[in-house]
């Protein structure tokens, strides 16, 4: 017996074909479909109720198989399909929710960056970027895309440090939620679209599945400069909302971004808050009873990830 597991993060869960917004990059339902049946032949599959008893209870929850705890970070529409896909083969997945989406019905900050990039393209976010840092005042310099060397993705990725570590996480909200109205609404495309709607949360519970924060609106909460009052918003609340609204006891989270730059160490989250029992990061590894319950890792699936290459990686996963 032991109580070794691994546990997959994913986010976009895209149709194999038709799919209205093909720049978005997720794992195709077919391979989702894939990856369950092969999860199933090669692991002992967790809940969050195994995984919080083998900290909390000391249980040893697992047989001679390696378990894996199934997650989806950023409560994204389209994860709904692989909700129902888990409950048909009688797996219990694990969500975590972006509360704007419940209490402001607003997308979080990096749905809003996909959606007007896979919509616009990067150029035309730019350009928007631009007007709105003029209107609002803002002096630091936005990346542009070098005509030379077009490489998009570095591009995307100095726009993302901008936003979500350079600029204040409120300046960043304001921003982005002009981003969402002027490049997103206007192209008749709702948060219905983007995100889980609160009838689909409440099905997913009773389809069995577990739901967790995933911080208010998706921000990098290990942030130095963050407030009392904003930490409280991000981190405290998130659980309190989620509880009120679906009548169920929320014990975990996941940190946005997930990096080591992005969440607290176990110690200094229970400093700051006493709400949760686990809390997942973005860190590959073997978490035994011996990972810290607010540090517990997981491998971020990858939109190239067919199952044979999720198991290769997995089987690596093991020795780590």
């Amino acid at each position: 017996m032991n109580s070794k597991f691994l546990a997959l993060c994913y986010h976009y869960i895209r149709k194999d074909s038709n799919d209205p917004f093909p720049r978005l990059l997720g794992t195709k339902i077919s391979d989702f479909n894939n990856h369950v049946q092969m999860i199933k032949e090669e692991f002992t599959i967790l809940s969050l109720e195994e995984i919080q008893s083998i900290y909390y209870n000391q249980n040893e929850v697992l047989g001679n198989k390696i378990g894996i705890a199934i997650t989806f970070d950023d409560g994204l529409s389209d994860q709904f399909e692989a909700a129902k896909i888990l409950s048909e083969n009688n797996i219990s997945g694990i969500f975590f929710i972006p509360t704007c989406i419940i209490k402001e019905r607003l997308p979080a900050n990096p749905i809003i960056l996909h959606y007007a990039i896979s919509i616009h393209g990067v150029q035309k976010f730019i350009d928007e970027l631009k007007i709105i840092f003029d209107e609002m005042m803002i002096g630091n310099k936005i990346p542009e895309l070098n005509k030379n060397n077009h490489n998009i993705w570095k591009t995307i990725d100095e726009i993302k440090n901008l936003l979500y570590y350079k600029l204040k996480s409120d300046q960043t909200r304001k921003i982005l939620i002009e981003i969402y109205k002027r490049l997103i609404i206007k192209e008749n495309i709702t948060i219905d679209d983007m995100h889980l709607t609160k009838i689909q949360i409440k099905k997913l519970l009773e389809m069995g599945h577990s739901i967790g924060t995933h911080s208010h609106t998706h921000i990098s909460v290990a942030n130095l400069e963050l407030s009392k009052s904003e930490l409280e918003k991000e981190l405290t609340e998130p659980k309190l909302i989620l509880e009120s609204e679906f009548n169920t006891n929320v014990i975990s989270m996941s940190y946005p971004f997930g990096e080591s730059k992005d969440y607290l160490n176990a110690k200094n989250l229970i400093q700051k808050t006493n709400s949760y029992q686990l809390a997942f990061t973005i860190k590959n590894k073997l978490n035994t009873k011996n990972t810290l319950p607010l540090e517990i890792g997981r491998y971020m699936v990858h939109s190239s990830d067919n199952s044979n290459k999720l198991n290769k990686i997995l089987k690596k996963s093991e020795i780590l």
